[in-house]
């Protein structure tokens, strides 16, 4: 039996180099103030605003306008923002 012709292999292309941008790196870190390297507290994820938050906030809303004509539907959805923008 005759020996096996090596097949042809696709010509290999070349890798070209990937420029990153780079990475931005805080004033400390470059200065070298070593306040990189302070250990921070784990902030707790938010706890979710529940239903009785926004009706209680939604009721101050109406107290506030001293119990006058408006759209309930209006001040709960104030509440709802108040509430998630921390105020």
């Amino acid at each position: 039996m005759p020996p096996r012709k090596k097949s042809a292999t696709p010509a290999t292309i070349p890798a070209l180099p990937v420029k990153l941008p780079p990475v931005p790196v805080s004033r400390s870190e470059t200065k070298g103030s070593g306040t990189a390297n302070v250990i921070r507290p784990i902030k707790e994820a938010p706890r979710p605003i529940t239903h009785q938050q926004i009706a209680e906030r939604a009721y101050q809303i109406y107290l506030k306008r001293g119990f006058g004509p408006g759209d309930p539907h209006s001040d709960w959805i104030e509440a709802e923002r108040q509430l998630n923008a921390g105020l």
